[in-house]
C-alpha cells in the first residue's frame, strides 16, 4: 500500500499535498466561482465569464504542462476534441451573420472545454466527489438563501420578478430554476447516507428543500420536467435507493404543502401585492425547510432505536429497491387514473409544447397546470432548416438570430434555437456537433462503464453527479440555459467527477499523480527544475504562450463588453464620457455592431447626426444581417434627406425582419417623402418589449 505524503500547511491552513490533490482543489474552486457567477446574472456576459475563462484556461495549461500522468486516451480525446472545438467555433466568425457573436460563444466555450479539460485530469477517489457534491450543494444553497432574503427585505420585489416569475439571480427564470435543481440530486444523495454524520444528512434534505422551493418560484415548466427526470436516473443508477426514496418523499411532501403559496406569486395584480406574496412564499419556504430538518432528525432517531438485525434489514440495499418498485407502481396506478394512459397523454403535452404557443399559457397563477404552449416548434424548425441549408458550418457559432428573423412565424425574436442540440447543428454544422458529442459523450460512457467495477459507496457518488449533468442536458434540449456558464460549469465538473471516479486511493493502491518539474526540498519551498529535454522545453514555453494569448483575448472581449455596460448605463447622464467608453468598446472587438451602434445612437441624442451616421454604417459593416443596423442607417438617411439611400436601407432592414410591423412603417413613410423621428421608432420597438418584463399580471 502506497504511503500517502502528509498534508502541508500553509499559514496553519491545509494545502494540497500532491499535484493530483491541487487539480482537484482547482476544480473544486471551479465550483465556487459557479456560485459567484449566479449572482452576477449566471456570468451570461462576456465582461462576467471573461476574467473566470482567462483563469480557466491558464489553470487548464499549467496543469497539462507541469502535471505528469493524469488522465487516459479517452481523457486525451476529450482534450482534443475540445481544442478543435474552439478552433471551429473561431473560424465561424468569417461565415458568421453576426461575427461579434460568433466570437463571443467562441470565448464562452474556451472556458467550457478549460474546466471540462481541468477537471478530467485528475483521478476522483469516493471522498472527493463527495467533498465536491458537498462543495455545490453548499454554494448553490447559499445562492439560494440570499436571493429569498433579498425578496423577503426589498421594499419593491419587482426587480426580482418578471411575470410574477423569479428571475433572479440569473436574470432569467429558467436559468434560476436550472441552477438551482442540478444541485438537489446530489443533496438528496448526501441526505440518503452520502455523508454519516446526522446532522450533515440533515442539513442536505434541508438545502435540497431550500433548492427545489425557490427554484419553484421560478415557474418553469423544462426545469421542473428534467428535475423528475433526474430524480428518476438518480434511482436507477443509485445503491442507495431505499434511502433516496425517503428523502424525495419527504421532499415531495413539502413541494406539495408549499407549492400553493409559491405558486401563487404570479398572481400578483400590482407591486404591493406582489410584496405581500413574495413575503408568505418565503414564510412557507422557511418553514418547509425547517421541517426536513424536524423529519430528518425523527427518521435518524426512529432507525437508531430498532434492533440491529430490523435496522440492517430495513437499510439493506434490496429492500431500498423493492419500496423503488413499490413506488412506480403506485406512481403509475395514481398517473393513469388521473390522466389516461400515461403514453397518449406525454404525446399530448409534447405535441402541446412544440405545436402550441404562448397565448395558451394563463396569464396569471401557475405556469405549470396549463397549457406547455410556446414558440419553441417554430425555432425548432427553421434551426432544422438552416441546418440542412448549411449541414457541414452552420451559419457560425450561436448565430441563430438573422436566419430565425427571416423565417419566423412568430413574433418572438430569440437569440439561440431553444435547444442545445439543434443550436449547435445550425450554428457549427455536423462537425461542430461532432466535437461537441466527442467532448460530452466519451465522459458519459467512460463513467458508465467505470461504474461497473467501483464499490457500492463510489458508485453512489457517481450516480448523484450524473443526476446532477441529467438535470443540465435535459434542460438544455428544450432551453438556452446551456449559455450560462454558472449552470454549465458545475455541470461539467460534475460529469468529469463521474468520469474519473475512483475507489480511495489508498484501497486501489495507486500512487497518485506526482510534478515531475518540482522537487521538494526537506524544510524548504519546492524548487522547479526545467525539462530534461529541449523538445519538452519548447512545448512548455509553447504552451504557456498559447495560454497567455488566449487569456488575454478572453480579457479584451471582457473589457469591451464592461465598457459597453457601462457606456449604455452612462448614457442618459454623460452622453461624451458614455461615446468614449462605446468608442473604446468598439476598438477593443473589432467584430461588435452593438457598441458602435449603442454610440452612433447617443451621439444622435446628443445632436451630432454625422457621427450617428458614420457609427451606424460601421455597425453595419460589422454585421451585415443586423436588421436594427440596416433601420438605423436608413433612418440616418431619411434625416439627411437621402431618400433613395434610406428606401434602400430599410428595406434590406424588412427583408431580414419581414414579421417586424415598425420597419413596415418606417419603409412606408420613407417611400412617401415623410420625416421619420429616430427617438419614436426607438421608443415604438421598445414598448413592444415591455408587457413581456413586467413584474405582475396588472
Amino acid at each position: 500500500m502506497t504511503r500517502r505524503r502528509p498534508a502541508a500547511t500553509l499559514a496553519g491552513v491545509p494545502w494540497p499535498a500532491t499535484a493530483e490533490q491541487g487539480l482537484r482543489w482547482a476544480t473544486g474552486a471551479a465550483l465556487v466561482v459557479a456560485a459567484v457567477l449566479a449572482w452576477l446574472e449566471g456570468g451570461f456576459d462576456a465582461s462576467r465569464w471573461g476574467p473566470a475563462g482567462a483563469v480557466a484556461v491558464c489553470a487548464a495549461v499549467a496543469a497539462h504542462a507541469l502535471v505528469r500522468g493524469g488522465g487516459s486516451r479517452a481523457t486525451r480525446l476529450v482534450t482534443a476534441a475540445g481544442i478543435a472545438l474552439v478552433a471551429w467555433s473561431a473560424a465561424s466568425v468569417a461565415w458568421a451573420d453576426t461575427p461579434g457573436r460568433a466570437l463571443d460563444a467562441t470565448g464562452r466555450t474556451v472556458l467550457y472545454v478549460a474546466v471540462l479539460g481541468l477537471a478530467l485530469r485528475p483521478r476522483w477517489p469516493a471522498a472527493s466527489v463527495r467533498r465536491l457534491l458537498v462543495v455545490l450543494v453548499a454554494g448553490a444553497s447559499a445562492v439560494a438563501a440570499a436571493v429569498l432574503l433579498r425578496a423577503v427585505t426589498a421594499a419593491d420585489p419587482s426587480s426580482l420578478v418578471v411575470d410574477g416569475r423569479l428571475v433572479a439571480p440569473l436574470g432569467y427564470a429558467n436559468a434560476t430554476a436550472g441552477f438551482l435543481l442540478l444541485a438537489v440530486p446530489p443533496a438528496l444523495h448526501l441526505a440518503a447516507g452520502g455523508v454519516r454524520a446526522p446532522a450533515a444528512r440533515a442539513a442536505a434534505l434541508a438545502a435540497a428543500g431550500l433548492l427545489a422551493q425557490v427554484a419553484l418560484l421560478a415557474q418553469s415548466r423544462a426545469a421542473l420536467l428534467a428535475g423528475a427526470g433526474a430524480a428518476a436516473l438518480l434511482l436507477l443508477l443509485s445503491p442507495r435507493r431505499g434511502g433516496i426514496l425517503l428523502a424525495l418523499g419527504a421532499l415531495l411532501a413539502v413541494l406539495i404543502a408549499t407549492a400553493p403559496a409559491l405558486l401563487d406569486v404570479r398572481g400578483a395584480a400590482d407591486a404591493d401585492a406582489l410584496a405581500v406574496r413574495v413575503g408568505r412564499a418565503a414564510a412557507h419556504a422557511t418553514a418547509g425547510t425547517l421541517a426536513l430538518v424536524v423529519a430528518s432528525g425523527a427518521w435518524t432517531a426512529a432507525v437508531a432505536a430498532l434492533p440491529g438485525r430490523a435496522r440492517r434489514r430495513l437499510t439493506a440495499p434490496r429492500t431500498g429497491t423493492a419500496a423503488t418498485a413499490a413506488a412506480l407502481v403506485l406512481v403509475l396506478a395514481v398517473g393513469t387514473a388521473t390522466v389516461g394512459h400515461p403514453v397518449a397523454w406525454a404525446r399530448d403535452r409534447v405535441d402541446d409544447a412544440v405545436h402550441g404557443g404562448y397565448g395558451d399559457v394563463p396569464a396569471t397563477g401557475s405556469r405549470l397546470t396549463g397549457a406547455l404552449g410556446s414558440n419553441r416548434g417554430d425555432m425548432y424548425r427553421v434551426a432544422w432548416d438552416v441546418f440542412r441549408a448549411h449541414p457541414v458550418g452552420g451559419t457560425g457559432a450561436e448565430d441563430f438570430g438573422p436566419a430565425y428573423l427571416r423565417a419566423r412565424r412568430s413574433d418572438e425574436a430569440p437569440r439561440y434555437a431553444h435547444s442545445f442540440p439543434l443550436g449547435v447543428l445550425a450554428g457549427l454544422g455536423a462537425v461542430g456537433a461532432l466535437l461537441w458529442a466527442a467532448a460530452l459523450g466519451v465522459p458519459a460512457a467512460l463513467a458508465h462503464r467505470r461504474r461497473r467495477r467501483m464499490r457500492p459507496d463510489t458508485v453512489a457518488g457517481m450516480a448523484a453527479a450524473a443526476a446532477g449533468v441529467a438535470v443540465w442536458g435535459l434542460q438544455a434540449l428544450v432551453d438556452w440555459t446551456w449559455a450560462f456558464p454558472a449552470v454549465t460549469l458545475p455541470a461539467l465538473v460534475l460529469l468529469a467527477a463521474a468520469a474519473r471516479a475512483t475507489d480511495d486511493a489508498g484501497a486501489a493502491g495507486r500512487p497518485e499523480t506526482t510534478v515531475p518539474f518540482v522537487d521538494r526540498v526537506p524544510g524548504g519551498p519546492p524548487r522547479v527544475r526545467r525539462p530534461a529535454t529541449a523538445a519538452g522545453r519548447v512545448a512548455a514555453v509553447g504552451a504557456g504562450l498559447a495560454a497567455v494569448v488566449v487569456a488575454a483575448a478572453l480579457g479584451t472581449l471582457a473589457l469591451s463588453a464592461a465598457l459597453t455596460e457601462r457606456g449604455t448605463a452612462r448614457a442618459a447622464t454623460d452622453p461624451a464620457a458614455a461615446a468614449r467608453d462605446l468608442d473604446r468598446a468598439a476598438r477593443l472587438d473589432p467584430f461588435d455592431a452593438d457598441a458602435p451602434l449603442r454610440r452612433g445612437i447617443v451621439l444622435r441624442r446628443a445632436g451630432d447626426a454625422g457621427a450617428w451616421r458614420r457609427d451606424v454604417r460601421r455597425a453595419v459593416d460589422r454585421a451585415p444581417q443586423d436588421w436594427f443596423a440596416h433601420l438605423e442607417l436608413g433612418l440616418a438617411a431619411l434625416a439627411e434627406g437621402r431618400r433613395g439611400a434610406a428606401t434602400t436601407a430599410l428595406r434590406r432592414a424588412r427583408s431580414l425582419n419581414p414579421r417586424q410591423p415598425v420597419v413596415g412603417v418606417v419603409l412606408r413613410a420613407a417611400e412617401r417623402g415623410e420625416r421619420v423621428d429616430p427617438d419614436a421608432v426607438e421608443a415604438a420597438l421598445a414598448a413592444a418589449f415591455a408587457p413581456k418584463l413586467r413584474p405582475t399580471s396588472g
